[in-house]
């Protein structure tokens, strides 16, 4: 049994609801976003929906929206990934410096408990499971 605390998903705002339920949506952006690209991409591909100019242009405008989520969502994880990087580096700069010091098991579990932790919420950004 591992005794770094799980991490518990961030709350999503109300703007990443589903517009129909007042429930979160289930999944992280770029999961659903991806999802939903698909669908998209199977409509776009159906000779029917070119018939019918309006289907067409809101799909259109549909894969842009989709595009801006996917974007704000790996943006997102970049940053989370970025500082925990950061973190990193400042650890092993650290871990440099004390070299013939002993550091006791606790003070090096502490200082990589939120190393760990930071990376799983650059996964949870991206694929909604840590």
């Amino acid at each position: 049994m591992s005794n770094i605390t799980p991490l518990t998903p961030p709350a999503q705002p109300a703007s990443k609801r589903h517009a129909n339920t007042s429930k979160p949506s289930p999944l992280p952006a770029t999961v659903a976003a991806l999802a939903e690209l698909d669908q998209i991409i199977a409509k776009l591909q159906n000779p029917l929906t070119h018939h019918n100019p309006t289907a067409l242009r809101l799909l259109v405008e549909r894969l842009a929206e989709l595009n801006q989520e996917i974007e704000q969502a790996l943006s997102t994880s970049n940053q989370t990934l970025a500082r925990t990087s950061e973190g990193m580096q400042s650890l092993l700069d650290l871990l440099r410096l004390a070299d013939g010091t002993p550091l006791p098991a606790r003070q090096l579990f502490s200082l990589l408990t939120p190393l760990h932790q930071g990376l799983l919420l650059a996964r949870y950004q991206l694929v909604g499971r840590v």
